[in-house]
């Protein structure tokens, strides 16, 4: 084929002798004989011809409705498909908003070791010796007699203090529970290990918005050992842990910290306790 049409065009200005053969009759054969522009121009015939004939076909029958239906129906699934990303992508950040909102709300609500008292029961007045305040939010130690606070930091029966630093830092912030800092902050490098003050039982270990991991021990003498901003905690709810024990690494964790650093609480019957008392170096 391709040989005949490059004869054709070598000899474009002569004359081609086209030649059919019959396969059942050989005697029957046929020759005629056609210039190449000839046979040019009735190729050329024949492709328009059959362009045309193909466009009519599709204007003129179903065949081209069908057609358009199809691109239709792939336009409108297509269209479909990126509503439906489109609410999805909408949920999403509905839910991501949510979630901001439920944290600022947190964050501004729900300061640390405090509870809320209704108004209904909240106390009034100074009565029998304790010290009572009007705001909704009232530590758990004001409930308490001055006379509770001064004997519960006695140690008389707290055999396992005091106790070492569990954390190898520096004092970066004190014990100042007039300002909410129920305890004390040591400042240290990023994954330092920090280890158990005494023997006792892991009543809480989990992951908090504001500090981070945080483990709480149970001791005996109704001591409890809170320990905050952890990058990560090596013992779960229940366990039973030694003095010296690993409970995990420190790091900047929470949103309320503002460096690598282990802030550790000692509470004493529900009472804050400085924890410079119970720690010698």
């Amino acid at each position: 084929m391709w040989d005949f049409i490059r004869k054709i065009f070598s000899e474009r200005e002569g004359e081609v002798t086209v030649v059919v053969l019959d396969d059942q009759d050989p005697d029957g054969s046929s020759s005629f004989k056609l210039s190449a522009q000839d046979i040019i121009k009735i190729t050329l015939f024949v492709v328009i011809v059959s362009v045309l004939f193909t466009t009519i076909i599709f204007f003129a029958t179903p065949i081209g409705s069908l057609y358009q239906r199809q691109q239709d129906e792939s336009l409108r699934n297509e269209a479909i498909a990126i509503t439906e990303r489109m609410l999805s992508i909408q949920d999403s950040l509905e839910a991501r908003d949510r979630q901001l909102n439920d944290i600022k709300e947190i964050l501004q609500t729900v300061p640390d070791t405090t509870f809320e008292v209704s108004s209904m029961n909240r106390p009034q007045r100074i009565s029998s010796g304790r010290i009572i305040n009007n705001d909704p939010f009232i530590h758990a130690y004001e409930m308490l007699s001055q006379n509770e606070i001064i004997f519960s930091g006695s140690m008389d029966k707290a055999p396992d203090f005091p106790a070492s630093y569990p954390i190898r830092g520096t004092l970066s912030q004190t014990f100042e529970p007039e300002k909410g800092h129920y305890g004390i902050d040591i400042a240290a490098r990023v994954n330092t290990n920090f280890t158990a003050l005494a023997d006792g039982v892991v009543i809480y270990a989990d992951w908090t918005i504001n500090f981070g991991h945080v483990v709480y021990l149970q001791h005996s003498e109704g001591i409890v050992t809170v320990y905050k901003h952890a990058s990560k905690i090596l013992k779960k709810q229940g366990d039973y842990v030694l003095k010296g024990d690993i409970l995990g690494t420190v790091a900047n964790t929470g949103v309320l910290s503002s460096g690598s650093h282990l802030h550790l609480e000692i509470w004493k019957n529900g009472i804050p306790q400085n924890p410079e008392m119970y720690l010698i170096n």
